[in-house]
């Protein structure tokens, strides 16, 4: 015995799937494309710290690692204005830090400035993982973090040492 289904009902369940597959494939496309971009964003951090032993490498990468640290407060700030549960004035305040730490390290002598983005960092990281549910948001941000960590703290070494 066969089920027929009245025809525009078979494709409603086409259209259905259709929307799915194709909801599904971009947010994959998605996916990729934050990973690329996050990793190749990787670039300058390590690039830079390869680089270290040159006089103008420390400029670029405390300017480079200013801006990035910007871009992370950022993020948020346009969830905060996006979502009305995220919308409040602490939040926006918050998303503010991380741009006011970076501009501050830039004014900083050398030895500072790498703590202070390294510190700043490293707890931007903790609010990311404490305010964000999303398992590949948090995967590419662990990723990124810990890289980006490690230049820092290699140039910490390499500025006292």
């Amino acid at each position: 015995m066969t089920i027929r289904l009245p025809h525009d009902r078979v494709n409603q369940i086409r259209q259905l799937s259709y929307r799915y597959k194709r909801q599904h494939t971009d947010n994959m496309l998605m996916n990729k494309t934050a990973y690329l971009l996050g990793l190749s964003g990787l670039i300058p951090f390590v690039g830079l710290t390869v680089l270290m032993h040159q006089s103008w490498a420390v400029t670029y990468f405390l300017s480079y690692s200013a801006v990035i640290l910007s871009f992370l407060g950022g993020i948020h700030w346009g969830v905060a204005l996006q979502d009305d549960k995220w919308s409040n004035s602490w939040r926006l305040c918050l998303c503010m830090l991380p741009s006011l730490l970076g501009w501050v390290a830039l004014l900083l002598p050398v030895a500072l400035a790498f703590a202070l983005l390294f510190v700043a960092y490293a707890l931007w990281w903790g609010y990311d993982y404490s305010q964000v549910k999303n398992g590949d948001y948090r995967q590419l941000r662990r990723c990124l973090s810990i890289v980006v960590l490690v230049c820092h703290g290699s140039w910490m070494f390499f500025v006292i040492f």
